[in-house]
Order: structure tokens, then C-alpha cells, then sequence
């Protein structure tokens, strides 16, 4: 089987904090008081690629990424203590199909769609190729397209949130080397400034991640297009080996709160048999 050939085509919008249930645990797109990525002293070679190279070691190295055929990993979400999200993916990065499960008002969801096959739509802009059931029984129609509209957007926001450090090098995908900025923690950290083609869906948000001296993701800061000021910095935290990669498991805010954890993770370079199989009737 050939491995993936990604593009930013898998990710055709990149608006994250304020989807779904993530977006009120923030209280909107916060400021940063140092009002985005300082830029500090470039030292004598120090480029962005340079610091893509080193991330994608730390992340176990580019191979080790391209192998990685199968995914899974469940997305939860955090407000004060509790839980407000849980969400379970699974994905064949070779062939395209995808999973996600979760509950809503007391009901299961399952989403089974290919996130090579997306198609406008007249009423809904993207929906993918693909089935749903709510509580056992399969939807049709406008409601199956809804369902199979809301899996999607849960297949952009909770992957970019678990993989945005294997993404740096994608095609359409611009980084900036802006010299070093310091954290809450009283650390400096390389500042590498993510921007994204013209026609990359919300081409106008804009990322920054700070890489620490192992070359390892930090934290991130993100600007979305529609806010007036970048929100606060996350720090991504519990690296830890998952398969042939490393995978950060937690996600902190500045303030320390943690609000977001991934569980359940699995990276491998074969697919679970009868995984994306349609539920028995």
C-alpha cells in the first residue's frame, strides 16, 4: 500500500478554538498581553526549516509519520472540572476513511464518512461521502448530510488540535522563523509563524508555535481572522511515545487550567480489521 500523500487540501478550513464545544471554555478568543510573537534576535542560521527539521525528529521523524497508516484517539474536552465534549476518531490516512462516535442528548452518534470525498453542497457547503446513526438507526437525507456535515467538522477541529505539529511542512503551509519570544514560564522558545495559501479555506487565521531546545512543540498561540486580537497561549504537555511517534496528550492553558486531553491513542501501521465497518443490524 502506498503511503499518503497529504496536502492541506485535508484541512480546508483551520478554524479551531471557536468550534464546537471548545469555544466558550476560552470565553471567546482571548488577548495575549504581549499582543502576538515577539520578534527577537536571529542567531546566525537559524531558520524556520532548520526548526521543522528538528520538530519533525522530536516528533520521531518524518518516516515514522509516513508509516503511520492508522489513528485513533478519543477528544475530550474540559470546563470547569467537567467534561462538555468526548468525541472518538479513528482514521485510515492511506484510504481516506473515518470514524466518529459520540454521545449526544443520551443518544450514540456514529459517523462513518472518507475524508478524500467531499463535495459541496447546496444548503451545507461540504459534506462528506458517507453514513450516520443516531441511536442505532441510520439517517437519510438532509438529516444523514447534517450529521455527516457536523463528523467532518469534528474530523478538522479535533485532528489539527491532536496533529497540528506534523503539519508544518505540508504543501501551502508558510512558516517564519521571528526569533524568540518568553513565556509565562519565564523560558524563551523559538517562535515559528504558521500562515497558509490564498484559497486554503480561512487562509487569514494564523498560528504560532514555540519550540523548545529539543526542537519539541511547546506551545502554540493562534490568531483566528475574525478576531481583533491572538488568543491566549496553550501549551501542549505529556509528550509521550504512541506507536513510532510521539503525541502530546494534554492541553493547558496560560493559566494553568487544563481544558482539553486526548486518551485512548493509537498509532500503527496496519488498520484494526472490520474497524470502519458499518454497525451490525
Amino acid at each position: 500500500m502506498d503511503r499518503p500523500v497529504e496536502t492541506l487540501r485535508e484541512w480546508p478550513f483551520l478554524r479551531l478554538i471557536c468550534l464546537a464545544a471548545a469555544a466558550p471554555l476560552l470565553g471567546g478568543c482571548a488577548q495575549d498581553s504581549s499582543g502576538g510573537a515577539a520578534r527577537g534576535e536571529a542567531a546566525p542560521g537559524d531558520t524556520a526549516a532548520m526548526y521543522a527539521a528538528r520538530l519533525a525528529e522530536s516528533l520521531g521523524g518524518r518516516d515514522a509519520w509516513d508509516r503511520t497508516r492508522y489513528l485513533s484517539f478519543r477528544w475530550i474536552v474540559e470546563r470547569d472540572g467537567e467534561v462538555v465534549a468526548n468525541r472518538e476518531h479513528s482514521w485510515d490516512r492511506y484510504e481516506g476513511s473515518y470514524r466518529v462516535g459520540f454521545e449526544q442528548d443520551g443518544a450514540p452518534h456514529l459517523l462513518l464518512f472518507n475524508v478524500n470525498e467531499v463535495e459541496p453542497h447546496p444548503d451545507l457547503d461540504r459534506v462528506p461521502a458517507g453514513r450516520a446513526w443516531v441511536g442505532g438507526t441510520e439517517l437519510a437525507g438532509a438529516a444523514r448530510d447534517s450529521a455527516l456535515r457536523r463528523g467532518y467538522g469534528a474530523f478538522i477541529n479535533d485532528t489539527y488540535w491532536a496533529l497540528m505539529p506534523f503539519k508544518w511542512e505540508d504543501p501551502g503551509v508558510h512558516l517564519a522563523f521571528e526569533g524568540t519570544r518568553t513565556l509565562s514560564d519565564g523560558n524563551e522558545y523559538a517562535a515559528i509563524h504558521l500562515s497558509f495559501d490564498q484559497g486554503l479555506g480561512t487562509t487569514e487565521d494564523q498560528y504560532w508555535g514555540f519550540l523548545d531546545e529539543s526542537g519539541r512543540m511547546a506551545a502554540w498561540q493562534y490568531h483566528l481572522g475574525r478576531s481583533e486580537a491572538p488568543g491566549e497561549v496553550i501549551w501542549w504537555s505529556d509528550w509521550s511515545p504512541v506507536g513510532d511517534i510521539r503525541f502530546a496528550m494534554t492541553r493547558v492553558l496560560d493559566s494553568g487550567e487544563r481544558f482539553m486531553r486526548f486518551e485512548d491513542v493509537v498509532a500503527r501501521e496496519t488498520v484494526p480489521e472490520g474497524r470502519f465497518d458499518p454497525p451490525s443490524p
